[in-house]
Parts: structure tokens; C-alpha cells; sequence
């Protein structure tokens, strides 16, 4: 015979002696959190960050200003620096087509077929055309100057 003849014995789980203790079936009111502390927080935290943005928005608006007038005192330094760098790219321009046309008879350099181009000497365009700035140069130096021209701001 093998081992499934024997018969288990069971012994019955039972309490313990005495009894189980009692169980806690009444309601447990959960317990309440001060409301106060969490808007005295609130509270200050808003008026520190109203006393705190009106000293950056001060601050902001002199930084403006500062930069504004930093603006204005440098503007006519560049913008003559900018007149400077067009006369020279004329000048160039002037020198190049008196070495290209030397050998033509009756040219003079500045003119159109012997026309006067400007009927005036003090006449200066505001910005020159860019067949004018770029004539004797080479297209890829155009390209490069226009392309830069385009990140200034």
C-alpha cells in the first residue's frame, strides 16, 4: 500500500482562549486641519512677490531707458561708420572702372556714356542701389554682404 490509504487529521483552527478582542466599529471623526495657517502663507507670499515686482519693474524700466539712451548716443557713430564704408566701396568702385576704362577714348569716369549721372555734386542717395555698391565686384561678394545684411538688426 502506499501513502494515499492514510486518512489526515485535521485540527480545527478555533479562537483563542478568552475570546477575540473587541472590534472598533464606531464612527472615527477624521481630524481637522487649521484652515489659518495655510492663508497666512498665502497671504504673505502675495505680498512679498506685489513689493517684489515692483522693484524689478522699476529696475527693468532704468535698464530700458539706459539702453535707450545708449541707443541714441551711439546711433550717429555707426551710421557714420556705415557712410565711411559706402565712400570707400565707391571710391573702389571709381578706381576699378578708371582701371578698367583707361585704354577707352573719351571716357570719364562718373558718367554714363558722357552723361552726368547726378546733376548735382552734393546729391548722395541714403542707401545705394545695390547694382551702384556692387558694380565691379564680384557676385559672390554680393551675396555674402546681403546675406549678412539680413542678421543685423
Amino acid at each position: 500500500m502506499t501513502g494515499f490509504s492514510k486518512v489526515a487529521v485535521y485540527r480545527q483552527d478555533l479562537p483563542p482562549r478568552g475570546g477575540y478582542a473587541p472590534m472598533a466599529w464606531a464612527r472615527v471623526p477624521a481630524r481637522r486641519i487649521p484652515l489659518w495657517p495655510f492663508v497666512s502663507l498665502w497671504f504673505a507670499s502675495n505680498l512679498f512677490g506685489y513689493f517684489y515686482y515692483a522693484s524689478e519693474k522699476r529696475q527693468y524700466w532704468q535698464n530700458e531707458m539706459e539702453t535707450d539712451e545708449s541707443r541714441s548716443c551711439i546711433e550717429p557713430v555707426l551710421l557714420a561708420e556705415q557712410d565711411r564704408i559706402v565712400l570707400r566701396q565707391y571710391r573702389a568702385n571709381r578706381d576699378e572702372e578708371t582701371k578698367l576704362m583707361k585704354d577707352v577714348p573719351n571716357w570719364e569716369v562718373g558718367t554714363w556714356f558722357g552723361d552726368k549721372v547726378f546733376k548735382s555734386r552734393t546729391f548722395f542717395p541714403d542707401r545705394p542701389h545695390l547694382l551702384d555698391y556692387y558694380g565691379v565686384s564680384r557676385p559672390s561678394t554680393q551675396r555674402l554682404d546681403v546675406n549678412a545684411s539680413q542678421w543685423q538688426l
